[in-house]
């Protein structure tokens, strides 16, 4: 299932900035650019975690981080990343079908993500 990291503001994520990020935080991390201006993603990354492997993507608009995984993984790297967002900033963490659909709070932690997306 792919889960979705979507900031509802004008903020946006600089592809070359959250490569470089991905990079410094996981540095065997498999980044790749994508050059095609027509495709909707901008980059595509593979990270190796600690009980499994998130593979995802930012979307070209900047607003959108894509991802699948453990979701033990997926929650860490949910907290990464909106670790990297302005704190004022509204975040939305949800799944495909809409089944989950928090916002994503700037203090939660992957515990805490678990725990909001068995909620919802």
């Amino acid at each position: 299932m792919n889960y979705f990291i979507i900031v509802k503001t004008g903020w946006t994520f600089a592809a070359q900035e959250f490569s470089a990020q991905l990079r410094e935080r996981w540095p065997i991390a498999q980044i790749d650019e994508i050059q095609d201006p027509d495709d909707s993603e901008v980059l595509e990354f593979k990270l190796p975690m600690e009980k499994s492997r998130i593979y995802g993507s930012l979307n070209r608009e900047g607003n959108a981080v894509i991802f699948v995984g453990g979701f033990q993984d997926c929650s860490r790297f949910a907290q990464w990343c909106r670790s990297l967002i302005p704190p004022t900033e509204k975040v939305v963490f949800c799944d495909e079908s809409m089944s989950i659909n928090f916002v994503l709070e700037p203090s939660m932690t992957p515990e805490e993500i678990v725990q909001a997306a068995r909620s919802s």
